[in-house]
């Protein structure tokens, strides 16, 4: 057949003239072929997209996340997770995309919805409060979510009241795909949270975090418990859910079509939580942890844990309830929380991050810690950051009242020892700089409620004792700041710290490691 493809291409011929016009014809066709070969070629490498799908496809690679199959630029695929398949560039998550369940009661949702209006925004958040029955009282529609009831859960047996807040994230998730369903949904949904109705979230915070995840793959985001003994109580790899969970798209809709199911399995489970953290390592989900969610399982002041926060965004407080007030500036624990929250307001990522600086004088020593937009703490010594960074132990676990142990180190508070206190700190004013790109922040000293029998006669500590309040000056952070080592950015940008001694304003200014003392409060 290839004979006489040849003859009828090239015509025929006899003897050796015939033999050299073979040759003759076969090279003419590779050279042909040859040619076609780099013209395509030169055709894919000028011309890539024939805008119809053609040939062209069949060279691209149809798994790389960029167009001509190179890898995504790293600011692309921190803005929200790894790429989508398919080169797809989606926009950063926002509040819009996060659906909200609180878990409540009817009986006391009046009496615990003061902390849901701290942080709800009627006009950016969507989501419910899950109630057990119809509110005692007329709804407060324009401070609140809207709220549902949920359904009858008393097939599940002894708890049921815990199957019902289980099924809650399931719930949320049915009542998406129903306003899908009926053309009502404003927006894509990418995650469902959980709470309490004690839980304070900080939303921005919340994005921030969330935003570092592929909402398209199985997530569940959370923190265990502070007090080892619950965790152990229940489960390390749990995430507790008065300090909130964030449960992916992808990860609700396979938790619930099989949520009844497990339920009635783990039905002999204590919590809400405990059940669906069982449902989810079903489905194979392990908790991603974030510490910036918090149970706060801990009694007593939860102050020193407060004040040395870890260097993360600050998402939620749980429980403020049964802990003392945090601040001495709120006669109830609602209102000891509001200075912080309206500080997160004016610059989120900063809220309880904590930086140092010192101050050395003739004949004193100042170690200054500060966890902004809540407290300042002046040592009247030197405090080695590696210390200051420990949370000092003003608290107990949650269910002994025991002096530990928790999930994170403490040093010891010494009340009872003069010359072994800081100088406390809370937080009476915070603003916007003049030129808007920067807060101030000023903290007052805190009078103890009964006056201390003596105090510590050491030079260091009677010059402390004529600081009356602490201002502090930093740039805001943006959320790609926590990308950089962290520690070395809070370091960097303690930049100024004010102090008023005796009336008259002086300053704790940055200057490499050291900060120096100035006649009046110094710019930037």
């Amino acid at each position: 057949m290839l004979h006489k493809w040849k003859a009828a291409e090239c015509g025929a011929g006899a003897g050796a003239a015939g033999g050299d016009q073979r040759r003759r014809c076969v090279a003419a066709s590779l050279s042909m072929l040859i040619a076609a070969t780099l013209a395509f070629l030169a055709y894919v490498a000028f011309f890539p997209d024939d805008g119809a799908g053609g040939l062209y496809r069949l060279w691209r690679c149809q798994d790389c996340a960029g167009e001509l199959g190179e890898f995504p630029g790293d600011e692309d695929a921190a803005a929200d997770g790894p790429t989508a398949g398919g080169g797809r560039v989606r926009s950063p998550t926002t509040l819009s995309h996060i659906v909200f369940g609180i878990g409540a009661s009817a009986q006391t949702w009046d009496r615990r919805r003061g902390y849901a209006e701290l942080w709800w925004r009627p006009d950016q958040m969507r989501g419910h409060v899950w109630l057990d029955e119809e509110p005692v009282t007329p709804w407060p529609a324009a401070t609140c979510p809207p709220y549902r009831v949920s359904a009858d859960a008393s097939r599940f047996g002894d708890r049921a009241s815990a199957s019902r807040m289980a099924r809650i994230v399931a719930d949320s998730f049915l009542a998406v795909t129903a306003e899908l369903g009926n053309d009502t949904a404003r927006e894509e949904v990418r995650w469902f949270v959980m709470g309490d109705d004690d839980t304070v979230f900080f939303p921005d915070n919340l994005v921030a975090v969330l935003r570092k995840y592929d909402h398209e793959e199985m997530y569940y985001v959370g923190a265990p418990s502070e007090s080892v003994e619950q965790d152990v109580m229940h489960s390390y790899g749990m995430a507790f859910g008065g300090g909130g969970f964030a449960v992916s798209y992808p990860a609700a809709a396979a938790l619930a079509k099989a949520i009844d199911g497990c339920l009635d399995r783990y039905r002999y489970f204590y919590g809400s939580d405990q059940r669906v953290q069982a449902c989810l390592s079903e489905l194979g989900v392990p908790l991603t942890r974030e510490p910036g969610f918090h149970q706060v399982d801990i009694r007593g002041d939860a102050y020193g844990m407060l004040a040395a926060h870890p260097v993360a965004p600050l998402v939620s407080l749980h429980h403020l309830d049964h802990i003392q007030p945090i601040s001495p500036r709120g006669k109830t624990a609602l209102d000891a929380v509001r200075p912080l929250v309206g500080a997160s307001r004016l610059d989120p990522a900063r809220a309880l991050q904590q930086s140092f600086c010192y101050q050395h004088g003739p004949g004193y020593t100042w170690s200054v810690s500060v966890a902004w937009g809540y407290t300042a703490q002046v040592y009247p010594w030197a405090v080695a950051p590696h210390d200051l960074e420990v949370p000092l132990q003003t608290f107990r676990t949650w269910r002994s009242w025991a002096d530990g142990p928790f999930v994170f180190n403490t040093r010891p508070m010494r009340p009872d020892d003069a010359c072994a206190r800081p100088a406390v700190f809370f937080l009476s004013r915070a603003r916007n700089d003049t030129s808007g790109r920067a807060t101030v922040t000023e903290y007052a000293r805190h009078a103890a409620r009964r006056p201390e029998k003596k105090e510590c006669d050491k030079a260091s500590f009677r010059a402390a004792s004529t600081v009356h309040t602490v201002r502090v000056y930093a740039p805001r952070m943006s959320e790609s700041d926590w990308k950089r080592a962290a520690a070395a950015l809070l370091q960097d940008e303690a930049d100024e710290v004010g102090l008023r001694v005796g009336g008259a304003d002086t300053a704790l200014r940055r200057s490499r490691a050291r900060y120096t003392i100035g006649p009046s409060v110094l710019t930037p």
